[in-house]
């Protein structure tokens, strides 16, 4: 599914940013969803927004990088996904593990 913005522009479906709550943001709550499900989500080829479950998680996203299919096939499209926000995220998906697993 393809959105268009006012000036007619392609707008993919998934968040630019990722949201206050994010379980890839490195300042969510220590321990949230446990080492197993977050090594489920970051299995995952791709992640919808828990919030807009209509959009493409932009954490998950930003952590996989081209891992995640929907940043892959924007690529291939040569689509920008107007990401922002990567200092937000964890550097590393073992880093999001562990800190998901206290």
């Amino acid at each position: 599914m393809t959105i268009k913005n006012k000036a007619g522009n392609i707008r993919l479906p998934n968040m630019k940013h990722p949201c206050k709550d994010c379980p890839f943001r490195k300042d969510t709550m220590l321990g949230w969803l446990g080492e197993k499900r977050m090594t489920q989500i970051l299995d995952a080829k791709s992640f919808v927004c828990h919030k807009h479950t209509d959009l493409q998680c932009a954490g998950h996203m930003l952590i996989k990088g081209e891992e995640n299919d929907f940043v892959k096939l924007a690529s291939r499209l040569n689509l920008p996904t107007g990401l922002t926000g990567q200092q937000l995220i964890f550097d590393t998906q073992a880093d999001c593990i562990a800190h998901h697993a206290d």
